[in-house]
């Protein structure tokens, strides 16, 4: 496989409208995984419903074909998001697939459609060893449950560290990042790369994610007892203080996109990110550019050292529509099994379940990760997933939007946080007091 293509390309697409899908036959070709009961000989169409853009080629590699192998009656159909195929869309045409593949923070819409299923009993059945699957991913599921429901599986666990152009630093002659550092040691190594050369502006650092720098805190966004929004506390004036430091730097006012800044310009010299990027330098060097890169552990904050961003886990869920539950989930059970796991490894994405091998064998089926810093990924623990509520987009969209006020010098971090507190509070009752109203109407 020449391409990873994580996010680089969607590949051939479905139509948008998943094939029917057909009772799943039984048969006696039982057998038995690590440890996991699985029907082979199960006779089943099955659909998938891509939330990520994941390639074409990607998933023949890591889903469909490893199922097919196994299952060799077995097939699955890819129904990816578009416009007129949307959850909502096929759910009234009564034609939403088997299986979702999503992200952890993704799942709102689905919970809300009803389309998520409790694959807790499925996985006591078929004796899917939940005890060695990565904790703080499936914590993170488990959230999503109010009941002790489990509503899906992670297939891998996103990773995050601190990626750097090699030819930046050398040709400014700055030390290369390092383990270990905190985020005002990069800020401060960010300073002396933030420069203009010739007609070239260029950039130390870019912290793209104000979310995800706040997701290594580990603290909620709307108090779970209340639903206030918790914008004006401690976690939230740190978060602020670090971007303001950052952007406050001369040359960091006018800003390109991240990606298109690292990866098309080569203008910026680090970018905190997830485990996308070596797929995307593959696909550059792959075309024929070449790109001195490597990476280090992602900077944390002092109070939390050793701390990645949340845990963003790839997972795969079984619908509450899907007429073939069983054969869907048994496709799942599998993919989590040592093959196929150790296979996702070997192409750089850590598998969900827990092993020491993985790490031995990381990266070794893609050449560009030949001679980098791959211990970077495994140093850093994700953060836990700090405690849910049903708001905590209301509260994200007014933490995100305040900060330009703040950038911009117009309001201090104080007032700007306390505004958006008070605009959280605001819609949040707005969104209770309509959905009480649909209950009445409902009732």
């Amino acid at each position: 496989m020449t391409s990873f293509l994580l996010l680089a390309g969607c590949g051939r697409q479905t139509d948008g409208s998943p094939a029917v899908s057909k009772p799943a036959g039984r048969s006696d070709a039982g057998t038995t995984v690590n440890g996991t009961t699985l029907d082979t000989g199960l006779t089943a169409r099955l659909s998938l419903y891509m939330d990520l853009s994941l390639s074409d080629e990607w998933l023949r590699q890591f889903v469909i074909d490893p199922v097919r192998k196994k299952f060799p009656n077995m097939t699955i159909d890819i129904v990816r998001k578009k416009e007129g195929a949307g959850p909502g869309d096929l759910v009234a045409a009564g034609s939403f697939p088997d299986l979702l593949y999503s992200s952890t923070p993704r799942l709102t819409q689905y919970r809300d459609l009803g389309l998520l299923y409790d694959m807790r009993e499925l996985s006591k059945k078929h004796n899917v060893p939940l005890d060695r699957l990565n904790k703080p991913a499936l914590d993170a599921l488990e959230q999503w449950g109010r009941g002790g429901e489990l509503y899906g599986l992670p297939l891998w666990v996103n990773y995050t560290a601190l990626y750097y152009n090699k030819d930046l630093f050398d040709r400014f002659g700055v030390p290369y990042p390092k383990d270990g550092m905190t985020w005002d040691e990069t800020i401060e190594l960010s300073k002396r790369l933030t420069r203009s050369d010739g007609n070239t502006a260029y950039r130390g650092l870019d912290i793209h994610d104000m979310n995800g720098l706040y997701s290594q805190l580990s603290l909620p966004y709307v108090d779970p007892k209340t639903d206030a929004a918790l914008l004006d506390t401690d976690g939230f004036k740190t978060v602020y203080a670090t971007m303001q430091k950052l952007y406050s730097i001369p040359g960091n006012g006018n800003r390109t996109p991240a990606k298109d800044a690292f990866l098309k310009d080569m203008t910026l010299a680090m970018w905190p990110m997830y485990a996308d990027v070596p797929a995307w330098i593959n696909d550059l060097v792959a075309k024929g550019t070449p790109f001195n890169w490597d990476m280090a552990q992602m900077p944390s904050f002092p109070a939390r050292p050793g701390v990645g961003w949340q845990v963003d886990s790839h997972n795969l869920h079984v619908t509450s529509t899907s007429a073939n539950k069983e054969a869907a989930f048994s496709a799942v059970a599998y993919l989590l099994s040592a093959e196929p796991q150790l296979e996702l490894a070997k192409y750089g994405l850590p598998p969900s379940l827990n092993d020491d091998e993985w790490n031995r064998h990381f990266g070794e089926g893609m050449p560009i990760f030949k001679g980098k810093h791959i211990e970077a990924v495994f140093k850093s623990k994700p953060a836990p997933k700090y405690t849910m509520t049903p708001y905590d987009s209301i509260a994200m969209s007014a933490f995100t939007g305040s900060f330009k006020d703040v950038e911009s010098g117009v309001k201090d971090i104080n007032t700007a946080l306390r505004e958006a507190k008070e605009t959280a509070d605001r819609n949040i009752r707005e969104k209770k007091a309509s959905e009480n109203k649909g209950n009445m109407i409902g009732f």
